[in-house]
Order: C-alpha cells, then sequence, then structure tokens
C-alpha cells in the first residue's frame, strides 16, 4: 500500500507552479477553491484557538507537533520545497497537506467533524498552480478577499470539489 503521505508529496510534485497560462482557463474554480481553503481553515482554526496562524498553516503541527509524516517523506518534502516553492504561505501549506494524512491515522486527539483541509488548496494547485498573498490573494487573473477568519467561519461550502463542478465553473 502507498503511503498516503507520498501520495500527495507526488500530487504536489507534478503542479506547475508557475504555469499562468495554465491558470487562466481555471480562474473561477480555482477562487472558489480558495474560498472553499479559507472556510476550512478558518473551521481548523477555530477548533483548536489558531486564529492567530489563520489561514495559511500547518493545522497538524498546531495540534500535535509529535505526529509527522515518515522521514523519508519529510526530507523529500523539504527538498522539493526548497527548490520548487519560493512563498511561504504554500510552502506552509504544502507541508501541512503532506503531514496531514499521518495526523488522522495516528493522532489521539478527538477531532472534530470537519472536512479535510487541504483537499481544496490541492485541487487549485494542481489547476494552474500558486498565489499571491496582498491585502487579497491574487490567484494570477482573479482576487480572492482574505478577510478576517470570522467572515469564514460557515459549514455551507462554498463549492463541491467534483471535477465536473469545477469544469462547469470554468465553462460559465
Amino acid at each position: 500500500m502507498t503511503n498516503p503521505s507520498r501520495l500527495i508529496l507526488d500530487r504536489l510534485r507534478a503542479v506547475e507552479w508557475s504555469d499562468w497560462d495554465g491558470a487562466q482557463p481555471h480562474l473561477r474554480s480555482r477562487a472558489a477553491l480558495m474560498r472553499e481553503y479559507l472556510r476550512r481553515s478558518a473551521l481548523w482554526a477555530d477548533a483548536f484557538d489558531a486564529a492567530g496562524l489563520w489561514p495559511f498553516f500547518d493545522i497538524a503541527l498546531h495540534i500535535d507537533p509529535t505526529i509527522r509524516a515518515d522521514s523519508d517523506v519529510a526530507a523529500d518534502l523539504e527538498a522539493y520545497l526548497s527548490g520548487a516553492v519560493r512563498r511561504r504561505t504554500i510552502r506552509e501549506t504544502c507541508r501541512g497537506a503532506v503531514h496531514w494524512p499521518t495526523f488522522r491515522r495516528e493522532t489521539k486527539v478527538v477531532l472534530p467533524e470537519l472536512p479535510d483541509p487541504y483537499d481544496p488548496l490541492l485541487l487549485l494547485y494542481g489547476r494552474g498552480g500558486g498565489f499571491y498573498v496582498e491585502e487579497h490573494i491574487d490567484l494570477d487573473g482573479i482576487s480572492v478577499p482574505l478577510g478576517q477568519l470570522s467572515d469564514h467561519l460557515s459549514r455551507v461550502p462554498v463549492v463541491d470539489l467534483d471535477p465536473a463542478t469545477l469544469d462547469a465553473l470554468d465553462a460559465t
């Protein structure tokens, strides 16, 4: 059986981080995915008193820093990030996404029934790379307001992560 953390690292390695042309056809879905990530991240931050770390943080590291992916995966991740990803916010969420499956499997902490925080970002990255954070979140052609954590505390999903739904958004 393949290590789930390794699978996420492989997904990240497949991302074209500087593919501005590839991001253009996915502007609407990327914006919806970012809003969905902000919502999920806000729910996790609220549940574990991490408002000061929100929105781009390694949630597992905050909850229990002793549970991390296998050392070989972690080393490969750090080697990859040091060469491929320049922005701190993206590096931090990549770390969070890779360590998350191990944390979920091994934690003794009772976790709330909340959706996976990193799924929307992994899809966003795969649909055209990263983003910039200034007064808003710039997705290379469309902006998403960052706002405050409280603006994103909703149990109602922003978007269904189904590829057909995301493609339909981009087709409008």
